[in-house]
């Protein structure tokens, strides 16, 4: 059995790079992408974010189209233990949500208990450690494929302790010029040079069916084993245009 689950990043950006501009505003899908979107959470058994996505945006994180797992949970980094009862991933059928923390709070963890909010200490001092928290996610719920959402920070961190399988971007045609990245370090240092930098592998380039974004996949070169197949024993496709148009005929 692999040690973790396989990890697709995704995200959607301005041409420089952008997920969200300097106030905030982060609608940038069109329709296709959004369907592209929950089409990708119909094949993981996962979706992950950082605690600022969920703070910043509420997300409920449930809408998939063509559900291809039995399972799905949604799984928050948060090594502060920041997010609280108020927010929509706990509110809203809170047994599918998993939090990884690196902070022990006891009222915060009653309250999301009595939510039905699974909580797993992985890290201290307020870090997670992703390398444990990744395995303990394969073994003990049995997820195979994540589906990362964001934030910048959750996904330079991952990409750093190489846990990154596969990237996925729709770029739209806007332009920011400040706000949050795709992938950011908080200590703004980063990979340094392209030899710092995974490597990766061109997969798939295809026109959005909206006439106006781009959508790229790459796959990490040194990852050593493929995609898992979905629960039916079918292979996801690289590039989804085609299922796209399908969906709106």
């Amino acid at each position: 059995m692999e040690e973790r689950p396989y990890i697709v990043v995704f995200s959607t950006t301005t041409l420089d790079g952008r997920i969200a501009s300097s106030t905030g505003y982060s609608k940038l899908s069109c329709k296709y992408d959004l369907a592209r979107l929950r089409l990708l959470r119909g094949m993981v058994e996962g979706v992950m974010v950082g605690a600022n996505t969920v703070l910043i945006d509420n997300p409920r994180l449930l809408s998939r189209y063509m559900p291809r797992t039995r399972h799905y949970y949604r799984i928050i980094v948060d090594g502060k233990l920041r997010i609280h009862p108020g927010l929509r991933v706990v509110e809203e059928e809170a047994e599918k949500t998993i939090i990884l923390t690196a902070t022990r709070n006891t009222q915060r963890e009653k309250e999301m208990a009595e939510k039905g909010v699974k909580i797993h200490h992985v890290g201290e001092n307020g870090q997670v450690d992703l390398d444990t928290a990744m395995k303990l996610l394969r073994e003990k719920y049995g997820i195979r494929k994540i589906l990362v959402e964001g934030g910048g920070i959750l996904v330079y961190n991952l990409l750093r302790r190489r846990l990154v399988d596969e990237i996925r971007v729709t770029i739209t045609g806007a332009v920011f010029g400040a706000g949050r990245s795709i992938v950011e370090d908080p200590k703004a240092v980063g990979f340094k040079t392209t030899a710092e930098s995974p490597k990766l592998v061109l997969e798939c380039v295809e026109k959005c069916p909206c006439g106006n974004c781009v959508h790229i996949v790459y796959r990490v070169s040194d990852r050593k084993c493929c995609p898992p197949r979905l629960e039916g024993g079918e292979v996801v496709e690289q590039c989804l245009s085609s299922k796209l148009v399908e969906l709106f005929k």
